[in-house]
């Protein structure tokens, strides 16, 4: 055969040499079959945006089974035999709805709705397995949501489980009941190979796809496997999953020959003999079966549990049903230093590696595998022994979260122990993530073998002979040596720990052995509503949400595309100063390249800023031209006939580059301080507080510094763009927050009227700033393709480009002094915080800055300067809650510093200090500790913490006054129709999540005294709100609102005297009898800033988080969190509730996750993959999460009494980083530390800074003190 077939829905497709052979299933599905639902972000397999459902025969158990995959991973050809299912298969509004649909849309799981056809998916592909709730919880760490905080999809996802509580399920006269089975309808037709219009059929011939130069060939043998690698002349490469393109996707180009091994059944097979003899290809995913199965019941292979849990750390479900073992030892091969799961499992058994070539057949141990030359060889089996129970089994991964992550450190632990001498008979010890070359503890091993480990002596000599012989090597972007040293002497004394008789050891030390568990995560939703309001202050669930569960809803990329499309990738510059010299223009003979563009190609300006207008201060180079100002900034754009190939190919460009300075790059403040050209002083009184005196008794003074880093937005659908000429103008469809901007960009870079550039936005798969300005270089490189080559084109951004180059939250430090009386209140404060700019001065969020710093204090005696300075970073932007986050955060570590001097309780401190004009704080704190239990939780903290040594627990309180400011203006238009008396609603706020539209259509709804469902939003359009300011600033929802109510109120005006005529008319009736009269059914109205009713005002947050720290490993668990929200009178408490937990779990992530690694000599972006830069994930989130907002309120200042809650829940999550200080104040308390020394906690919080702080002493790692 010469091409593949399988089914999509149904559907028979079949793909040939006519279809790209490096083609994903994922561009298949988007570009060919034109299905959008799907989606995709990273292209890594990490995001799980791009999840489709399968049913196929597994050679291992030789059954069909349905499974889910990552289809960005998964090349097209390998699909052979495949029935796919995308989520417009399992429901539709043609055919109905699916229940995990309909449930994710009720339950408010769906914000920006980007990510959620993936959650669905993943959930279809789990209906048939019978899981309980914890299994089902567990069974996610392949998604990811940055918009709900992961809450409401928990809830959505436990409610299939075979356990769930009733008040969970859906009625069952909701369920559709299927006209075949006569049972609940699951929308699985299209994945039942009996009842689709194809069905598989079973070829045991090789099939062999010619590109010319290239060749897919899929064998069924192992004979067929050498067959093809004979003809391949050492150029080719064995694929079976395809999962390693999400490991090393920078390493991934494919050679000219692919040979597909999936379906080599033999290669698939275990068996035993006195060893478990598993076949090379078994999927990790068929392992943890087989793995479950046998260690209940052989006793010689009780190991195999602890392989099964080890193996739940790897990657996620869809990776692991089509990882094999083999593909995850090659990487290991191929980079020595990769920390295998597989190899540390394997090499601590001492499993043999079967390999073969053509002519002969080894048995290697691992060692000798990674040194063996595997050109022309092929991986077997892998051989398990038995060990008897007198051997004692243990692993560890440490990971920078809980799922979907590579270790930090892993290690495995195989000790022969004699239980009646307690002598170790053997030891065997395994690290992972050390280096190339070290996995055993050679030493150590031969020390602890025929000695008793479980006295002191023995125990601190092991030690040293580990600390002696783990020596990790500098690997950026892993963690430090440093850090991977401590864990691994660390995880060794827990494993001690664990298995030492508990007579050994003092009570106190007995979690030490133990790891944290997490257990099933719950949520507490608490608000009040009104319903003679209604539709306003109901509860709703979102417009968008059913369709945005189907994958209906449309976001740029989904336009459907046209066969003259072109496609846009940028080409970086990898320098970072200097200028181009030349680019090598040898790149448009590949096939299928069309154009490379540079700085020359644009006819206009060479910018994509706009000074002059709000926030806009210099221009900005679309593509560089006269310098490069960071590593990874744009230079040209290289064109292509596809979204892979184009960005392939822009990473292929050659540039040379002349006037490249020796100096190292600019990166830290600290770095740009020292040049005075890089600095520029906040001048204007917005971005400064004067103080108004000074207070007489000063006590105390005290003096420090606190930094805090930069946050990716990390907006699950990148920034894209697709232009379109039309006419003699564009149509430009932009992930845009700031639609005019985009417009005049657009048309002074192409030297256009702005009157010939139409810019649409439907909505945005989120935004947090990140789309205000920084989309806008991309939309003005798509319509300058567009333009040059007078084609369609769609410029979508690749991960590793949108994280490198789009600019992030600005990082920040603060010096201050501050004098403070005995009780703590402030007397004196002078502080200065600096931002990190990037390499420009745009979007200066100093203001924002002074007006956070004073949070809920008196700021009398405040003296604020703020500065900001340009690095060799791409140029920072907004991110949820610019400069107020900062301007908060700076001031709780001044509290929290003056607390920790005084000795105080922090929450004292803060109450010494609070303003007595507008601050409910007080109030709320006191509300919030009741509703917490916050006294009786407290006692129980401080009391674990003394009876335990190596667990703590810390409890904090944290709080929020958030300055809400009425900024620019909005446009609403409202028009309603005669016909049937409909109405739409289209505005200048744009949706990404927040629920504008929602909201929109309520007020809309409410003011006009009609059914919501009469009620529809539009997109946004640019001739509609022309010269609108961009979306943000968390007032979005309000200034479209109050545009509606004047607009609305309009509209009455001119219906009350049709309505006066009538006689208690009906909506119909009234609309009908305007129209008869002409009357005028449309208004719009922009409201602005300067409007008299538009008063500024403050909300209001208190949230109280509790931890519990792992000390010997650096890890935490969030084990509850309380927030109280004001949010006024809600104009819908569900949407609101979603942004306040969204926000709360973004800014968790930010203080303990989110990190930067650059390379500091080059510039370089070092953890530019997915698998890399951490975001939280669903077992991250606290495991008891309440929120609560606030009763009996409305905002007299506001719109309709509702205060914004879009950015104020990410103000606290400061909160954890003082928690975790609790922890390790009361770890280093029982390690002898000065107490009175305020030791640095860096930032992020995260694995590395904790095991700093804490700086635990290997001559505590004993078992009696």
């Amino acid at each position: 055969m010469t091409y593949v077939e399988f089914a999509v829905n149904g559907k028979k497709c079949r793909v040939d040499n006519r279809y790209p052979r490096y083609l994903s299933l994922n561009a298949y599905i988007r570009y060919y079959l034109e299905l959008p639902g799907t989606k995709a972000m990273c292209h890594q397999g990490v995001c799980g945006s791009c999840i489709v459902m399968v049913h196929a025969c597994r050679p291992t158990f030789g059954n069909y089974e349905t499974f889910s995959v990552n289809s960005c991973l998964v090349l097209a050809v390998s699909c052979h035999g495949w029935e796919i299912t995308t989520i417009e298969g399992v429901g539709s509004r043609r055919v109905g709805y699916s229940e995990v649909q309909k449930r994710m849309a009720a339950n408010n799981a769906s914000q920006c709705g980007y990510c959620t056809p993936g959650w669905v998916m993943q959930l279809h592909s789990l209906l048939d397995k019978n899981l309980t709730m914890a299994e089902l919880e567990n069974s996610f760490g392949s998604n990811t949501c940055r918009c709900t905080g992961y809450r409401p999809i928990l809830d959505t996802i436990k409610s299939f489980a075979v356990d769930a509580p009733t008040d969970m399920l859906t009625d069952i006269e909701e369920l559709k009941i299927c006209n075949k089975t006569k049972k609940i309808c699951e929308r699985k037709c299209s994945i039942d190979s009996v009842n689709s219009d194809w069905s598989v059929i079973k070829v045991s011939s090789v099939i062999e796809i010619d590109y010319g130069h290239e060749k897919y060939i899929k064998v069924y043998t192992v004979d067929e496997i050498f067959d093809a690698i004979a003809r391949a002349n050492d150029h080719y490469m064995l694929v079976d999953g395809n999962t390693a393109k999400g490991v090393l996707p920078k390493l991934f180009d494919y050679p000219p020959v692919l040979i597909d091994i999936s379906e080599v059944s033999s290669l698939k097979q275990y068996e035993f003999d006195q060893n478990l003899i598993l076949g090379a290809n078994i999927s990790l995913e068929d392992c943890i079966t087989i793995f479950t199965n046998e260690a209940k019941s052989r006793d010689d292979f009780g190991y195999l549990e602890q392989f099964r849990k080890h193996l739940d750390l790897v990657a996620h479900i869809p990776v692991r049903r089509i990882a094999s073992l083999a593909g995850n030892l090659m990487i290991k091969h191929l980079k020595p230093e990769y920390q295998s799961d597989i190899f540390l499992l394997f090499e601590s058994v001492g499993a043999i590696v079967t390999i073969k070539n053509c002519q002969e057949e080894l048995a290697l141990t691992l060692s000798e595998f990674l040194a063996h030359d595997m050109s022309g060889w092929l991986i077997i089996n892998f051989k398990l022994p038995p060990l008897s129970p007198r051997y004692i089994y243990k692993t560890y991964k440490v990971t920078p979260r809980n799922q979907n992550a590579l270790a930090i450190v892993n290690a495995a632990f195989n000790f022969k122990l004699n239980k009646e001498t307690m002598l170790i008979e053997e030891a065997t010890i395994v690290f992972g993530n050390i280096s190339a070359h070290f996995s055993h503890a050679v030493a150590t091993e031969r020390y602890l073998a025929g000695r008793n480990v479980f006295c002191n002596e023995i125990l601190s000599e092991a030690i040293r002979h580990l600390e002696q012989e783990i020596v990790p090597v500098e690997n950026p972007p892993e963690p430090s040596p440093m850090t991977r040293k401590k864990l691994a002497i660390g995880i060794f004394y827990k494993f001690i720990l664990s298995i030492a008789p508990p007579d050994l050891y003092p009570g106190r030390f007995s979690s030490g052995g133990t790891l944290i568990t997490r257990p099933l995560s719950s949520g507490m939703q608490h608000y009040q509503t009104d319903p003679s309001l209604y539709p306003l202050n109901q509860p709703v669930q979102k417009l968008e949400g059913l369709i945005q569960s189907a994958g209906e809803a449309e976001y740029v990329n989904d336009i459907p595309p046209s066969r003259h499309d072109v496609f846009g990738a940028f080409v970086l510059s990898t320098v970072h100063s200097g200028r181009v010299d030349a680019f090598d223009y040898d790149i448009l003979k590949e096939p299928g390249v069309i154009a490379l563009l540079t700085a020359k190609d644009i006819p206009g300006v060479n910018s994509f800023a706009f000074p002059g207008i709000p926030l806009q201060e210099v221009e900005e180079e679309i593509l560089a031209e006269n310098e490069i100002k960071f590593y990874g900034q744009p230079i040209g754009i290289l064109v292509a006939e596809s979204e892979n190939l184009a960005v392939i190919m822009a990473d292929k460009v050659k540039v040379t580059y002349k006037d490249v300075p020796k100096a190292l790059p600019v990166l830290t403040i600290d770095e740009a301080k020292k040049d005075p050209d890089r600095y520029k002083a906040g001048e204007s009184d917005e971005e400064k507080i004067i103080p108004k005196g000074s207070g007489p008794n000063v006590r105390k003074i005290i003096k420090g510094k606190y930094e805090i880093g930069a946050q990716y937005h990390y907006y699950i659908e990148p920034i894209s763009c697709v232009v379109i000429p039309v006419d003699k103008g564009l149509e430009v469809y932009s992930t845009a927050q700031w639609m005019d901007l985009v417009q005049i960009c657009v048309a002074r870079c192409l030297s256009m009227k702005e009157s010939d550039v139409l810019v649409k936005v439907r909505r945005l798969g989120g935004g947090f700033g990140g789309k205000l300005s920084r989309n806008v270089q991309v939309a003005t490189a798509c319509a300058i393709v567009a333009r040059n080559l007078n084609r369609p084109c769609r410029f979508i951004l690749p991960y590793g480009t949108n994280i490198t180059s789009m600019g992030r939250r600005v990082p920040a430090q603060c010096n201050y002094e501050v004098g403070v009386d005995d009780v703590g209140k402030i007397q004196y404060l002078k502080a200065i915080i600096i931002e990190d700019d990037g390499c420009t001065h745009n979007e200066g969020i100093l203001s924002y800055v002074a007006g956070g710093f004073p949070n809920c204090y008196d700021s009398s005696f405040f003296s604020l300067q703020t500065g900001r300075v340009t690095t060799q970073r791409p140029s920072n932007t907004f991110n949820r809650a610019p400069g107020t986050l900062e301007g908060i955060a700076a001031i709780e570590e001044i509290m929290e510093r003056i607390a920790f001097e005084l000795k105080k309780d922090p929450t004292e401190v803060r109450l010494a200090n609070m303003r007595a004009e507008d601050n409910d704080i007080p109030e709320l704190i006191e509300k919030l500790k009741v509703q917490a239990d916050y006294d009786k939780r407290r006692a129980e903290v401080d009391q674990f913490n003394k009876d335990n040594r190596w667990m703590k627990k810390g409890l904090h309180i944290a709080v929020m006054l958030f300055p809400v400011e009425y900024y620019g203006n909005y446009s609403a238009m409202v028009s309603i129709y005669r016909g049937d008396a409909t109405v739409t609603v289209t505005t200048g706020g744009i949706e990404m999540g927040q629920g504008v539209n929602t909201k929109a259509a309520q007020v809309c709804a409410y003011e006009l005294g009609i059914s919501l469902d009469l009620v529809s939003v539009l997109p946004s359009y640019s001739f509609v709100a022309a010269n609108n300011v961009f979306s943000g600033s968390s007032i979005v929802s309000e200034s479209v609102s109050y545009a509606i109510q004047r607009a609305c109120q309009t509209l009455r005006d001119r219906l009350a005297p049709i309505k006066a005529k009538l006689v208690n008319p009906t909506w119909l009736e009234l609309i009908q009898k305007a129209g008869e009269e002409q009357i005028d059914l449309v208004a719009e109205y922009m409201m602005n800033d300067k409007d008299p009713n538009l008063q500024d005002y403050s909300a209001f947050n208190v949230t109280i988080c509790e931890v519990q720290l792992d000390v010997l490993l650096g890890r935490f668990q969030i084990n509850r969190v309380d927030t109280l929200e004001d949010a006024g009178l809600s104009a819908n408490p569900a949407v609101d509730i979603g942004q306040v937990e969204g926000a709360y779990i973004q800014g968790l992530s930010y203080h303990t996750f989110e990190n930067f690694v650059y390379d500091k000599l080059t510039g370089k972006l070092l953890n530019d993959r997915a698998l890399n830069y951490e975001v939280y994930l669903a077992k991250d989130i606290p495991v008891d999460y309440r929120v609560y907002l606030r009763y009996n309120s409305k905002n007299t200042k506001g719109v309709l009494g509702a205060k914004t809650a879009g950015e104020m829940g990410v103000c606290t999550g400061y909160g954890i980083t003082y928690a975790l200080r609790e922890c390790i104040n009361e770890s280093r308390k029982d390690s002898g530390y000065d107490l009175s020394v305020y030791y640095d906690f860096d930032f992020p919080r995260n694995t590395e800074a904790i095991l700093k702080a804490l700086d635990v002493k290997l001559s505590e790692f004993i078992l009696m003190p």
